[in-house]
């Protein structure tokens, strides 16, 4: 703003003109003092940086021990016990924001503890032992927690791995990470996702490694016969010997009932990377970024996920079906694929919208549960077919086979339990599975699929029902009506015991000698027989699961939420209710939201990378127990 502009306002004139100059005085002089401030900070930094700040803090130390003798004497906290404590709480936010230790060595952070505390000292290597010494606390609770609760897991095995360094600063000490999950849902009916290894440079024999890091989880937390599941990757390597293997380590000893004792769902973002991938490795070295200029739908990314190919490749697809390229003459000077490569690109784009129309729901909507996942993948095999059917040329056919077959080959062991889950959804119940398999989708002769759904729905019932434990809702769930049957119960109580502590004694004096009358028929041999011979063949009375399965399904809604209703019903389903809660709690991919479009491996995050392994495993599974 020149002098003119400042006389064309309010104001304007000698007065204001001193008044402007007297202002940049007053700020001269601030951003000197800002200036001195940055530079005296940046001094200290540097000598900070070079291994003076951390010194300073152990002489500090040495120095404040006559202080704090004195303190303790005042009851008041000492200076080692204030540090101690900054420490620590410096070691949670890093843990649950995911933050590096080492930042406390970098100049702009060592610049903004001073101006925040000049008198506190920070040591990162202390920040580390913390975070060292939480993760060890955190960890027996998470490992008490686990022993005692009375549900069931899913455990889940990921590999993640640093494709690029690039763009990446500082030290890199490692490059790929194991992490394994525990997924279940609590007695207050929230989702879970706790970390329980997040390991890497381990010295595992090749033949023993991915059992390894199962037998490391089960063991170490004490959680074999808690484990009902488990996810693994879409991986040539997890065949069947080992998938046995893993579950052989894991099964609950003597108690193997129900077969399989343990599930095993395959990740489904895997399966549709890989699915996309086949069709996306069929094109011509070069031929994207040909589009991209042809097209022009901006920079091209490095490693662009799988949804966002398809985006730019049906954008293709849709301009040489409007013959936008042969119009304008604008584009006689681009490359342009081949008629065969045209076939291929519409044939990634046909059979990829199929894929995406179905990941979309997965991964985007927002779903939790497990009771959604078959009818989504049902309906994915379903299009799949119906393209096969339509196929108009004979790479389209042999890619719509190649689709079928990979599909296939997961989702035959993965039906049991989603089907299960289906029929614990209030919305489908066995209606839906019936339906299916009315449809003959899978070949299936007779509905014998259904048949082995229920049939084994009813033996997991079975198997709840006979523990003590299950016979109790998981939360009870308040209500008016609930407290003032109590209410009646005990007037009932009292009118017939009496009132008081008096009529307490009495009730219990009367229930003790209820206990200690002998019941002469426990020696009847012949009448013992003919009540297990009498029992096997009846139903004293309909069960929870007969009930739920006659009421008549709910209506549709998009936005049912299967955990609430379950919660609700807890009370009215107290064992049927825990079956729910533990299938329900059944991930479908160990990735979610758009990480589950990812072309390869997800990468593990950058602050780790830097880390000692120990330091690593504690700051990413203490972020998951903090609240403990």
């Amino acid at each position: 703003m020149d002098n003119g502009d400042l006389a064309s306002g309010s104001g304007s004139g000698p007065d204001m003109r001193k008044k402007l100059k007297s202002d940049d005085s007053v700020n001269d002089s601030v951003n000197d003092c800002e200036d001195d401030s940055v530079s005296d900070c940046e001094d200290d930094c540097e000598n900070d940086c070079e291994g003076d700040f951390e010194d300073d803090c152990e002489e500090d130390f040495e120095d404040d021990c006559e202080e704090d003798e004195e303190m303790e004497e005042d009851n008041l906290p000492s200076t080692a016990e204030k540090v101690k404590d900054s420490h620590n709480a410096m070691a949670k936010w890093f843990m649950s924001s995911g933050i590096n230790p080492n930042t406390i060595k970098t100049a702009s952070f060592a610049k903004f503890m001073r101006l925040m505390n000049p008198n506190l000292p920070l040591s990162a290597s202390l920040v580390e032992k913390e975070v060292l010494e939480i993760h060890e606390e955190c960890r027996e609770k998470a490992k008490k927690f686990l022993k005692d609760f009375q549900g069931k897991l899913t455990l889940s095995y990921e590999w993640l791995l640093l494709r690029s360094s690039e763009f990446i600063k500082g030290p890199i000490l490692h490059e790929d990470f194991v992490c394994m999950t525990a997924h279940f849902i609590d007695d207050n009916w929230k989702v879970r996702k706790w970390i329980l290894g997040y390991t890497t440079d381990q010295s595992i024999p090749l033949d023993d490694i991915y059992v390894h890091h199962f037998r490391t989880a089960v063991q170490g937390f004490e959680i074999e016969s808690k484990v009902s599941t488990i996810l693994l990757p879409c991986h040539e390597d997890f065949d069947e010997k080992t998938v046995d293997a893993i579950r052989k380590c894991i099964e609950e000893k003597g108690n193997s009932s129900i077969i399989p004792p343990v599930f095993v769902v395959h990740c489904c973002a895997d399966l549709f990377r890989l699915m996309a991938d086949d069709m996306y490795s069929a094109l011509r070295w070069g031929m994207y970024e040909e589009l991209r200029m042809l097209v022009g739908w901006g920079r091209c990314l490095s490693e662009p996920t799988w949804n966002v190919t398809l985006h730019h490749l049906q954008l293709a697809v849709d301009m040489k079906n409007e013959d936008a390229f042969s119009k304008d003459e604008i584009y006689d000077d681009y490359d342009k694929p081949s008629d065969e490569e045209w076939i291929q690109i519409q044939t990634f784009c046909k059979l990829g919208g199929c894929i995406y129309k179905v990941a979309k729901e997965l991964f985007e909507e927002g779903y939790t549960t497990s009771n959604v996942y078959f009818h989504l993948l049902a309906e994915l095999k379903v299009m799949l077919n119906q393209e096969l059917v339509g196929a108009d040329s004979d790479y389209f056919l042999r890619k719509a086979r190649t689709m079928l077959k990979m599909f296939d080959k997961y989702w035959n062991d993965m039906f049991l339990v989603l089907a299960i889950a289906s029929v614990l959804d209030p919305r489908f119940k066995m209606k839906y599975i019936e339906f299916y398999c009315s449809k003959k989708i899978d070949n299936d002769e007779g509905g014998s699929k259904a048949e082995t759904v229920l049939d084994y729905l009813r033996n997991l019932y079975a198997r709840y029902a006979a523990s003590e434990i299950c016979q109790k809702p998981i939360c009870p769930v308040a209500t008016i009506d609930s407290e003032e049957e109590e209410e009646d119960d005990d007037e009932e109580e009292e009118d017939y015991y009496g009132e008081g502590e008096e009529g307490e004694r009495e009730a219990q004096k009367a229930k003790e000698e209820e206990k200690k009358k002998p019941d002469a028929y426990e020696g009847f041999v012949l009448f013992q027989e003919f009540l297990k011979f009498e029992g096997s063949a009846r139903v004293l009375e309909e069960s929870e699961l007969d009930s739920y399965l006659k009421e008549p399904v709910l209506e549709w809604s998009k936005d049912f939420i299967a955990l609430e209703w379950w919660k609700e019903e807890s009370q009215k389903y107290p064992i049927l209710s825990r079956v729910a809660r533990d299938i329900l709690s059944i991930p479908i991919s160990r990735a979610t939201s758009y990480e589950a479009y990812v072309t390869d491996k997800r990468e593990p995050p950058e602050f780790v990378l830097s880390m000692e392994p120990k330091v690593a495993n504690a700051m990413m599974c203490g972020k998951s127990w903090l609240r403990l």
